[in-house]
């Protein structure tokens, strides 16, 4: 992936005043002796709580962390955020250490496109998240300049090509229906309806039992989830069920060890 670009933005409010913003991604500096910073990172996902604290179980600031940090393939120059420059000139230490009001990050996955047999391969994908602005900001079209500002870096990634981190030729995302309609305004998304089933499962009784014409026998065994350990094989029944039949998330044996185990922690069962 190229350096991305970094720019400013001038938004007119209705009174005629006009507000700076400088967009860029966010960074994780070096001191002299090689130890790292991660100042942007930890501003960041303080920001996000912010912003999301009004919901009835709110995430703290830990939450965006795990989800960045736990993730292979996190790249902090793709969390896009709009920094708040109150003065004009925009100068370098409002850039870096201002106020950020406003976040929009891509997510690097990988994308099974269906059964196996097929022989079509995999594609690189842009997943959209933390998509949030500061209450104090809003009704500006902020979200709006980092949603084209994430689809632009999607479409150069397919004109660079060449790698691992090259070519997402699609992106996704997950949005309530009340947003859905903002998304599809700005870049051309589609929604589709997920349908799941929920199965009741008597934990206690399957955990020793295996009821087979009338007898009882000791063969089935339900257990929580164990990492590193059931790694492998989870990527191998993941592989089997989803990817090689559905269109979903191709997991590699990494993601399930760094950040499934992360998400899910204590509440991943195996049988």
């Amino acid at each position: 992936m190229p350096a991305l670009a970094s720019c400013n933005h001038a938004t007119t409010l209705p009174d005629g005043s006009t507000l700076t913003y400088h967009l860029r991604g966010l960074k994780i500096t070096s001191s002299e002796e090689g130890q790292e910073h991660h100042t942007d990172i930890t501003k960041w996902t303080k920001f996000c709580a912010s912003v999301f604290s009004y919901k009835s179980n709110p995430p703290p600031a830990s939450y965006f962390a795990r989800h960045f940090y736990n993730d292979p393939r996190c790249d902090p120059a793709l969390v896009r955020v709009l920094i708040h420059c109150p003065n004009d000139d925009s100068r370098e230490g409002e850039r870096e250490h201002g106020e950020i009001v406003s976040s929009v990050r891509i997510f690097r996955r990988t994308i099974s496109v269906g059964p196996s047999s097929t022989g079509v391969l995999p594609i690189e994908a842009g997943g959209i998240g933390e998509v949030c602005t500061s209450p104090n900001h809003q009704r500006r079209g902020l979200s709006k300049i980092l949603l084209n500002d994430a689809l632009n870096i999607m479409s150069a990634s397919c004109k660079e090509g060449g790698g691992e981190d090259d070519g997402m030729t699609c992106s996704l995302l997950h949005a309530s229906p009340d947003f859905r309609p903002v998304y599809a305004k700005v870049g051309g998304y589609q929604s589709v309806r997920s349908k799941w089933s929920l199965v009741p499962i008597q934990l206690q009784y399957l955990s020793t039992n295996k009821i087979s014409d009338g007898c009882v026998n000791n063969a089935w065994h339900i257990r929580q989830a164990k990492f590193p350990e059931d790694a492998a094989q989870l990527r191998q029944l993941y592989a089997e069920y989803s990817e090689n039949r559905l269109i979903t998330i191709v997991r590699s044996e990494q993601y399930w060890k760094e950040y499934v185990s992360a998400e899910l922690g204590d509440t991943l069962w195996v049988l």
